[in-house]
C-alpha cells in the first residue's frame, strides 16, 4: 500500500511534540487510509489536548468534540491542530467552512460554543 504525506502545523504548546515552540509545522508520511487520529498519535496528542482543528481550511473539530478523529487524510492534506486555551476568535465561527463530521455533531449538540465538556471529563 502506498503511502501519503501531508503537513501537519501544531500551535501552542502542542507544537514541542514536532520540535517547535510557538508553532511548528512538519511533513509527515502516513499509509494511506491513515485518519486523523493516526496522525495524532504518531506525535502523542490525545483528543482532550486538542482545540481546534483544520484540515485543507476546513474547520473539523472544536474543543471538547471529537468529530474529526476518523477523518481519512488524503495525500497533500495540510492538518492544523491547536492546543488546549487557544482561541479561534468568535466572531469567525459562524462563517467557517465545517466538515460534514463536524456538522453532524453540531447538529445533535446545537449551536457552537467556545468548547464543549463530554461526561467523562465533568
Amino acid at each position: 500500500m502506498e503511502d501519503i504525506t501531508a503537513e501537519l502545523a501544531l500551535y501552542g504548546p502542542l507544537a514541542a511534540r514536532a520540535g517547535g515552540v510557538h508553532v511548528a509545522v512538519r511533513q509527515v508520511h502516513l499509509k494511506r487510509g491513515a485518519t486523523l487520529g493516526d496522525l495524532a498519535a504518531q506525535f502523542g496528542i490525545l483528543p482532550e489536548e486538542k482545540s481546534f482543528v483544520f484540515v485543507n481550511a476546513v474547520l473539523c473539530d472544536v474543543p471538547g468534540l471529537n468529530a474529526s478523529w476518523g477523518h481519512r487524510l488524503a495525500h497533500g492534506d495540510h492538518v492544523g491542530i491547536f492546543s488546549q486555551g487557544y482561541m479561534w476568535p468568535y466572531q469567525y465561527r459562524d462563517g467557517a467552512h465545517m466538515s460534514e463530521a463536524l456538522k453532524e455533531v453540531l447538529r445533535a449538540q446545537g449551536p457552537m460554543h467556545h468548547s464543549y465538556t463530554t461526561d467523562e471529563q465533568a
